[in-house]
């Protein structure tokens, strides 16, 4: 099914599951509301001129767009934040902390009226459309590109930045991250949760997605990378709803559609099958601590401008990190999460 909408450029789309609107948005001060048709009359020649349309135009340029989990109501970010109601045509509230253009908007989904902004300012704004005011501001070292909040905890949020790493911060503790995650050797440009919240899979514009677990020891590298030779710069990533799969939409063009588990297989599973594969699951977590065993599942066929990147990146840590314990004189190094420079405003 192609809608023609209009002919400007689409930055961002949403779709609400609970309804049948999808919200595309712009970068020419509008958005569109689209009514999406029956499955009856998908096949038919005429369900595109039949499709429900409505234009909405706003104050600011377009550059992202969410929808509220449970109201009909949706958020969209450029010069400010504005929420809208889908049977309106005029914002019902607007947020602004500062004059910097906000790249990125997210609802919180336990919380829902909390919503997350990434600002061009390198701060991070959480806004409450109960009050109708900021709620905090975290300030970063390098500009915040995406942000997603945790599905199962209400406190829990991951932001993606252009020092290429992933941060994961607690709402309640907004001056520290939790937790900064380490493997892309470019700027991270999406990020998005797994419905179990156990994982999230991240962009980058080194062409490559990656996933991590927020329970392993090792933050300095992914547990799985996705890549292919004529991959371009990652733009999106999307986390399916059935924890299956993850889907990407890079800058040539092109949707692809990943393995959440690279080695479960698609197909269902019978009885003996599926008892002889968890098998093997549990004989690997047993023996994980075994060196070779730990060796073939660290490996990966990583790209050898990441692998030439990722050495050098690393040379200079090993170097920054012995200038500092010379300058303490101590062998005592803090984690790097206790070691970013983070700043917090209410």
């Amino acid at each position: 099914m192609v809608w023609y909408s209009h002919e400007c450029v689409c930055v961002c789309l949403i779709v609400r599951f609970e309804s049948d609107m999808v919200g595309v948005c712009s970068v020419f001060f509008f958005f569109l509301m689209i009514r999406r048709p029956p499955r009856s009359t998908l096949s038919s020649s005429s369900a595109a001129s039949d499709v429900y349309k409505r234009q909405v135009s706003t104050q600011s340029t377009g550059f992202s767009i969410d929808h509220h989990l449970k109201a009909p109501i949706f958020a969209t970010a450029g010069t400010t934040v504005e929420l809208w109601d889908v049977n309106r045509t005029k914002p019902i509230q607007t947020f602004e902390w500062g004059d910097d253009t906000i790249r990125h908007c997210r609802f919180n989904k336990v919380e829902t009226d909390l919503l997350a902004c990434c600002m061009a300012d390198r701060g991070m704004t959480i806004f409450d459309t109960r009050t109708r005011s900021g709620h905090s501001k975290i300030i970063l070292e390098m500009t915040c590109n995406s942000v997603c909040w945790s599905p199962f905890d209400p406190n829990t949020f991951v932001a993606g930045c252009d020092d290429w790493n992933c941060y994961l911060f607690d709402m309640r503790v907004p001056g520290k991250p939790k937790s900064v995650f380490q493997g892309h050797v470019s700027a991270v440009t999406s990020v998005d949760f797994s419905p179990t919240g156990t994982h999230f899979c991240a962009g980058s514009m080194d062409s490559s997605v990656r996933v991590w677990s927020l329970t392993q020891q090792t933050k300095s590298d992914s547990e799985d990378m996705f890549h292919t030779k004529r991959m371009a710069k990652v733009l999106s990533v999307k986390w399916s709803i059935d924890n299956n799969y993850i889907f990407s939409g890079s800058e040539d063009a092109v949707l692809r559609v990943w393995k959440a588990d690279p080695s479960k297989p698609i197909r269902p599973l019978r009885g003996a099958e599926k008892n002889n594969f968890q098998y093997m699951r549990s004989l690997k977590e047993k023996y994980s601590s075994f060196q070779e065993v730990r060796r073939i599942a660290k490996q990966r066929n990583t790209p050898k401008h990441i692998q030439r990147t990722q050495q050098k990146s690393r040379r200079i840590q090993i170097r920054d990190a012995v200038k500092e314990m010379a300058r303490k004189h101590s062998d005592n190094l803090l984690p790097l999460a206790k070691r970013k420079v983070v700043q917090s405003l209410k």
